[in-house]
């Protein structure tokens, strides 16, 4: 029996988005699929962010084995907050238990990679965390990528989203066609038992242009670059599988601002950041200037992600490790990262239990805020438990939590973000002989049902469960 598979992951992907052009005829392939396949809902670990849920993907362990929990990881021992890398992560990815039993596979595109790392094929790592260079194993593939297809990890320009968005998303109309054009030369040209290719930056788009024809046009592409996978490779199992879902903004909450409001986040008085912005340096403007100058990736290489998320951006906002200098952690209480990962200093229960009442209570102009507040032994078990935000919150349908400091306003209306993640994102498994059904799943049960695939013995250690294929 042919175990050879093709997992194909979309950043963002949701069928409460794309049904609808399914339904109307206009992504045939998809059409197809669903109509042969199973496919249903896959539930993402949250929050339901890129970091940590493709390692959630890749590894089938929860958050708190992985041991990274969003983008940025907030130690409180030591007061301060950093970026994790892909050597952050802890656990085995299947790349890693198919490499070592003699499969061959081949990795293009997938976030939280980089730096890429040896496997018996190929890996090339993805955005938005991965650089211009280095991101490919063995080295010399990057060469050949960059000659063949002019491959990018990002568009050149994609700091200019906000402003200069049509060039922008050319680029990424590009970009997404040449992710599936390299899966296909690779797949031709090497005999692979596992295949993956991921397309980020489909969600970049749903974030700028939630609700657009540009969105449209992308999963256009990306209908097209599936069919012509399948038509090259009819006899392989087939896996679509997105990080997360993804739906309306129709409040910005400020979380950081709300704490401040209430007592439980203190600032410092004096910090570099508004300095900076004071004097006009910020995010937009230096990188636009390096962009000119052709030395924005040597910079973004060469200098500490801490020091540059030290640059505010255009109206005096700074997160991710930026936010480190700029808090009081002494007189703080709580401190929260975007989008529902909170920690406390102060970890009386009574006033734990008093901040998730104050927080599910939330409502702006009719609209709820929050879903639920969960305690983090409530979804999260692991020898990294410890190191976990003390409480996690499921926001609410058409909310963005924003963890950045400097706003002054609690709620707000979406400016340059339209679209915001959701924990429900899209599965679909496709071969020929399949026996079509809907079926929910969660993002912890691809890394297991992918090896029981290929008659590997699953790890004890894993969370998920298995897929009927």
């Amino acid at each position: 029996m042919n175990k050879k598979t093709i997992v194909i992951g979309l950043d963002g992907g949701s069928w409460n988005y794309i049904q609808q052009w399914i339904d109307g005829g206009k992504l045939p392939t998809f059409k197809k699929l669903q109509s042969s396949g199973i496919w249903g809902i896959q539930e993402s670990q949250l929050p339901p962010v890129t970091s940590p849920n493709w390692k959630c993907f890749s590894t089938g362990l929860n958050p708190a084995k992985l041991g990274v929990f969003w983008w940025e990881n907030i130690d409180l021992k030591n007061h301060r907050i950093y970026i994790p890398s892909s050597e952050s992560f802890s656990g085995k990815e299947i790349f890693d238990y198919l490499s070592d039993a003699g499969f061959r596979v081949g990795v293009v595109n997938m976030p939280t990679l980089y730096p890429p790392h040896q496997i018996n094929g190929l890996m090339i790592a993805g955005g938005p965390d991965a650089m211009e260079s280095d991101f490919t194993y063995p080295a010399p593939l990057e060469k050949m990528l960059k000659s063949k297809f002019n491959y990018r990890i990002l568009p050149q320009n994609i700091s200019f989203m906000k402003k200069d968005a049509d060039q922008v998303i050319a680029e990424i109309y590009r970009l997404i066609k040449v992710r599936f054009q390299a899966a296909e030369y690779l797949l031709t040209e090497g005999d692979f038992d596992f295949f993956m290719v991921a397309v980020y930056l489909i969600n970049v788009l749903q974030h700028y242009h939630w609700g657009d024809d540009k969105v449209f046009k992308a999963w256009q592409i990306i209908d097209n670059g599936i069919k012509s996978l399948l038509e090259k490779f009819p006899d392989r199992l087939f896996i679509l599988m997105s990080d997360h879902g993804t739906n309306e903004i129709k409040v910005k909450f400020n979380i950081s601002a709300w704490l401040e409001q209430k007592g439980y986040l203190r600032l410092k008085t004096k910090n570099s950041s508004l300095k900076l912005h004071k004097l006009g340096i910020t995010r937009e403007r230096v990188t636009k200037t390096l962009t000119k100058l052709g030395l924005k990736d040597i910079v973004k290489k060469a200098v500490p992600k801490n020091l540059q998320q030290m640059l505010p951006d255009d109206v005096g906002h700074v997160q991710f490790a930026g936010k480190g200098e700029m808090i009081d952690w002494d007189k703080s209480q709580v401190i929260a990262s975007g989008q529902g990962p909170i920690y406390l200093l102060n970890k009386d229960e009574s006033f734990k239990n008093q901040l998730i009442s104050e927080l599910e209570s939330l409502e702006h102009q009719g609209i709820k805020i929050v879903n639920k507040v969960y305690k983090k032994e409530e979804i999260y078990s692991g020898q990294h438990l410890s190191e976990a935000p003390d409480i996690i919150v499921d926001q609410a349908p058409n909310t963005h939590f924003s963890g950045s400091l400097g706003s002054k306003e609690v709620f707000e209306q979406p400016q340059h973000w339209k679209g915001e993640n959701a924990k429900n994102g899209l599965f679909l498994a496709y071969k020929q002989g399949l026996n079509p059904r809907k079926q929910d799943i969660s993002i912890l049960d691809y890394a297991p049902t992918i090896l029981n695939h290929f008659g590997l013995d699953v790890p004890k250690e894993m969370d998920g469960q298995l897929i009927e294929l």
